[in-house]
């Protein structure tokens, strides 16, 4: 399955809509929080925020197949 990391920028206040672009994909939704948590420590603007994405057709892989963690949570 890939994830696509899209960053979107929200202009408010403004009758213009959120410009949304697309940053990187990843093949795993662990490389995808890295590269997501290393896009939000990058960026510096408030109105900017950082989204995973799935494409719909693999919407049903993504909800039945199991959350595994590879550490003990405390």
């Amino acid at each position: 399955m890939e994830y696509t990391i899209i960053r979107r920028t929200k202009f408010e206040g403004s009758t213009v809509e959120d410009m949304l672009s697309i940053q990187k994909t990843a093949k795993s939704l662990e490389e995808a929080l890295k590269y997501t948590t290393a896009l939000k420590m990058l960026e510096t603007s408030k109105s900017v925020e950082f989204n995973i994405l799935i494409n719909i057709d693999n919407a049903f892989d993504y909800i039945n197949k199991p959350l595994i963690l590879k550490d003990e949570v405390a």
